[in-house]
This record gives C-alpha cells, structure tokens and sequence, in this order.
C-alpha cells in the first residue's frame, strides 16, 4: 500500500506515518518497494514469528493464571471476602 492510502486511515498526518514506516522498515517488520513514483510498503510477518515463539511461554502462563483468578473471582461469593475470613 502506498504511504498517502496509508496516512488516510490513521487520525496522524501523513509525514508521522512516514516516520512510522521507515521506523518499521529499518526493523524490518514492513519491505518497501518502487512503482514509479510511489512507495509501495508491504507488511514483512517473518520477524514477529520469532517474537511470537519467544511470548509464546508467557502466554501459557498467563492464560493458566489469568483463569485460576477468574475461578478464584467466581467462586468467591460476598461472605468468603479476605475481610470475613480474618474476623472468624
């Protein structure tokens, strides 16, 4: 897509895109290439495959304690508060 078709999505103006997209290409993460007089940028997934693998263990863990809270949420009703057990 060329940067001008770009900018128009976003609520930025059109030279902080460009910022953006050389930022992205020289991360490698965005090819960019010439038709005429264009910059025609294309999205490069390759790299975030990396980043994905290496999130990836994170994620697991997450997601495990992200639903033993939401079990421990559910299953506390207003009697079971912290606040009850220390007055018992």
């Amino acid at each position: 897509m060329p940067a001008g078709q770009l900018a128009r999505q976003f609520p930025v103006s059109r030279p902080a895109v460009s910022r953006h997209l050389r930022i992205l290409k020289d991360a490698g993460l965005v090819r960019e290439s010439r038709q005429s007089q264009l910059r025609i940028y294309a999205l490069n997934p390759g790299p975030l495959a990396e980043v994905d693998s290496w999130i990836a263990t994170y994620r697991l863990f997450w997601a495990a304690r992200l639903h033993d809270l939401k079990h421990y949420v559910e299953s506390s009703g207003p009697d079971d508060s912290p606040d009850k057990e220390r007055q018992r």
